[in-house]
């Protein structure tokens, strides 16, 4: 009691931080970005710039901010968008909840919660199992297998989803080969094929990613449908080229103290099997997954990629394979809002023509450089939208540069899908900061990885990855496909 009594007079005698500077201290990059977005706002307008296109730069230079330093939770920047609208005098009220929906936000909604419902049945780990009993025991074929099963689950599902799913496999391999301790560069191979397993796979089709339907969104404001199975034909390329490449690298770069893994193995495959065969329901389940990407490919343009999904996740209540209680727990939807945000702010700079202006700044920009359309125009946005996604989300590097990029396709006379395609492919290539997509901070989790791992394995995948898709895809595929 009387060091209870103690403590608690030490505790009193100690000075209390105020408010005023604990909110100045928590919220100091939050009142940076207030501070930029008034700069904006109150300065002189330049030329060829409405003053609602003004307003609308800052907006952007506020979201930037907040999105790079993560200054207050995300949903609340995209709840900011909206207000800001009103508040401003750029969107009446009754007008702004539209700019908030469209199919691609029905999309990113139905797709987590399917996605939900596919854990809910431990889909994934069966599918684990199986790529485990596929690659046998070497552990160059372990990690070839789990980046193919990360690229491809990636590619339909989430790349958080699946790199929580592959965390605890690649966690007990480590474990079960001596720790972390005996087998550091196991560790880091293993966290690492995981990571860029989902890097490369998240581009391969438009539910790989929020980037590849905010993407889709903004190509149909021009009018420009891209279906499911476009999608894939165009991207999925790229995803089959890189499997081997990072596979190569990574067992390359990080040499595991061990050749092989039979013991690891087969006590994972013994938990894995222990659960039993496939339930009824979880057949179902799969079923109705099956269901829905068959429909993405072959009626999205007439039912819509957005309504196809929220359809799935309906049959999927009816069914009784899931209630809305679970539905309302497991989907994640502050990222729902964070996207309807991103896309009302991309039809306001496009409406207001800020996109215009910038994309003209842009433009002269790049043509003192010598560069003014077709594939050095791609090479630039390209590069530009992949050394931008490396410092904030993917999600938002998209909703910030995809309207701009796509005016500089217009203004430059060069394909709007070619630009809009490569813009989404380069905002996937996260591969050199934690920071830079879900997958990379949730292997960072068990301590295996220092930030440094990531510039060292990610940056030759990084410039790989860009001449990859700028002379294999733009420059020699998507022109067999016709695409430009």
């Amino acid at each position: 009691m009387e060091a209870q009594a103690q403590e608690k007079i030490v505790g009193l005698a100690q000075p209390r931080e105020g408010f005023i500077a604990q909110f100045l201290r928590e919220r100091k990059w939050f009142l940076v970005a207030a501070i930029a977005a008034a700069a904006i706002c109150l300065m002189p307008t330049p030329e060829g710039l409405s003053v609602e296109g003004k307003y609308a730069l800052g907006l952007m230079a506020f979201v930037v901010i907040c999105f790079f330093t993560e200054a207050i939770p995300l949903p609340a920047v995209a709840l900011i968008i909206g207000s800001y609208q009103v508040v401003m005098g750029l969107t009446p009220f009754r007008d702004v909840p539209k700019t908030f929906m469209n199919d691609a936000v029905g999309f990113i909604m139905g797709a987590l919660m399917i996605g939900s419902v596919l854990v809910r049945y431990d889909i994934h780990n069966k599918i684990a199992l199986g790529i485990l009993n596929v690659a046998g025991t070497n552990v160059n074929r372990v990690v070839l297998g789990i980046i193919t099963f990360c690229a491809f689950s990636a590619g339909f599902i989430s790349e958080h989803a699946t790199a929580t799913i592959m965390l605890p496999v690649g966690m007990g391999i480590v474990a079960l080969s001596g720790g972390i301790n005996k087998v550091p560069r196991l560790g880091k191979l293993l966290m690492l094929s995981i990571a860029y397993g989902c890097v490369i796979g998240g581009l391969a089709s438009p539910s790989g990613g929020a980037r590849n339907a905010l993407m889709i969104g903004f190509l149909y404001k021009y009018g420009i449908s891209i279906s499911y199975g476009q999608w894939i034909i165009m991207a999925m390329p790229f995803t089959i080229i890189m499997i081997p490449v990072v596979a190569f690298w990574l067992t390359k770069l990080f040499k595991p103290e061990v050749k092989d893994l039979s013991k690891a193995v087969e006590e994972i495959k013994k938990e894995m099997a222990a659960a039993g065969p496939m339930t009824s329901q979880a057949k179902l389940a799969l079923g109705l997954f099956l269901a829905v990407l068959m429909l993405w490919i072959t009626a999205s343009e007439d039912l819509g990629l957005g309504n196809i999904a929220i359809m799935g996740a309906i049959v999927a209540m009816i069914l009784g394979l899931v209630d809305w209680k679970y539905l309302q727990e497991q989907t994640q939807w502050g990222v729902v809002i964070l996207y309807a945000g991103a896309i009302s702010m991309g039809a306001l700079l496009a409406g207001t023509g800020a996109a215009l202006w910038l994309a003209q700044k842009f433009l002269a920009l790049a043509g003192m450089m010598g560069i003014e359309s077709g594939l050095p125009l791609l090479a630039a946005t390209t590069t530009i939208t992949a050394l931008t996604t490396n410092t904030m989300a993917d999600g938002p590097t998209v909703a910030v540069l995809g309207p701009i990029l796509l005016q500089v396709a217009e203004l430059a006379k060069t394909s709007p899908v070619a630009i809009g395609i490569a813009t989404s492919l380069g905002a996937a290539f996260a591969y050199l900061l934690i920071i830079g997509t879900p997958a990379n901070a949730i292997v960072y989790g068990p301590g295996y990885l220092k930030a440094s791992d990531y510039i060292k394995a990610g940056f030759p995948l990084f410039v790989i990855s860009l001449l990859l898709v700028v002379f294999g895809l733009a420059g020699f595929w998507w022109k067999i496909l016709g695409v430009w």
